[in-house]
């Protein structure tokens, strides 16, 4: 079947990627539609990173076609993807703690005025536009190193926006994170995503931070095993045990009450909606 390839922002077709004799990308493809956020779903080594990585430039990939925005790309490092709208915040935040938050903003490309002379009055302002696209607010003359992790990642997720990205990929960005941390990361995820237009591929373990997602993939040994709405994916509750996924505890109760006989609709998201539904 023929796709209207002009619909997505993002296509990737028949990528492959090995290290050695270790095939880790087996033929992907893969589509993203603009203004939407993708969750990549999958057990640790199920080539989720090393496909983005591939985007990104991080990697070269072996075999396949990347098509952004229409056009066809290999970037050849990160550099030239940040140069054309794609960025990455990765799991690992790799920042200068010592400095404050708008210097590793800008670290290595300071704004600077007709006389040469770096803009700090710009340099703010910028940053404080950033942070308010996000919808929180930071002491930017802060040192990263007093600040939560949480903070420190939607540090990142501000200095990925600083580049005009028309697409941000975020690898793992709540892994490290309690449950208040993850639930004020994704909250500016998706406050980008809603106020900014801005597409957003999420990569993830945790079931639950693909729920609000507009389509979710999963991957298991490097190819993509299921596709879908989140309500499509989470009502194959036992597929999903079979790539060793943890279904949300909410969608397992769901199936387990429809398995003994309680009639209740598939892909029950959360726990209002269970209620709602044993109500009726």
């Amino acid at each position: 079947m023929t796709e209207d390839k002009n619909k997505y922002i993002l296509s990737i077709n028949g990528m492959s990627k090995s290290f050695g004799r270790n095939k880790v990308l087996k033929h992907i493809d893969l589509n993203v539609k603009p203004g939407t956020i993708m969750g990549l779903m999958g057990e640790n080594g199920a080539g989720k990173s090393t496909m983005m990585k591939c985007l990104f430039g991080t990697y070269q990939k072996d075999e396949g076609v990347i098509i952004l925005d229409g056009k066809e790309v290999n970037f050849s490092g990160p550099k030239e993807a940040l140069e054309n709208g794609v960025a990455m915040v990765h799991q690992e935040l790799n920042q200068c703690l010592e400095r404050s938050v708008i210097d590793n903003l800008f670290l290595g490309r300071y704004p600077k005025n007709s006389l040469g002379v770096v803009d700090e009055g710009r340099m703010k302002k910028e940053a404080s536009d950033l942070f308010r696209k996000l919808g929180i607010t930071v002491n930017l003359t802060q040192p990263m190193k007093r600040m939560s992790v949480s903070k420190r990642q939607m540090c990142e997720i501000a200095k990925a926006i600083s580049y005009n990205s028309k697409i941000i990929v975020l690898d793992e960005p709540t892994a490290m994170l309690d449950p208040n941390g993850r639930k004020e990361v994704l909250a500016a995820v998706h406050q980008l995503n809603k106020q900014e237009n801005v597409t957003v591929v999420l990569i993830t373990h945790y079931m639950e931070e693909v729920i609000d997602a507009d389509h979710v993939i999963v991957m298991d040994d490097g190819h993509v095993v299921m596709e879908g709405t989140p309500r499509e994916i989470f009502s194959q509750v036992e597929t999903l045990k079979k790539y060793r996924l943890d279904v949300p505890q909410v969608t397992l109760l769901a199936h387990e009450l429809k398995q003994s006989g309680v009639e209740l609709p598939d892909g029950i998201l959360t726990t209002e909606e269970l209620v709602n539904a044993l109500c009726q």
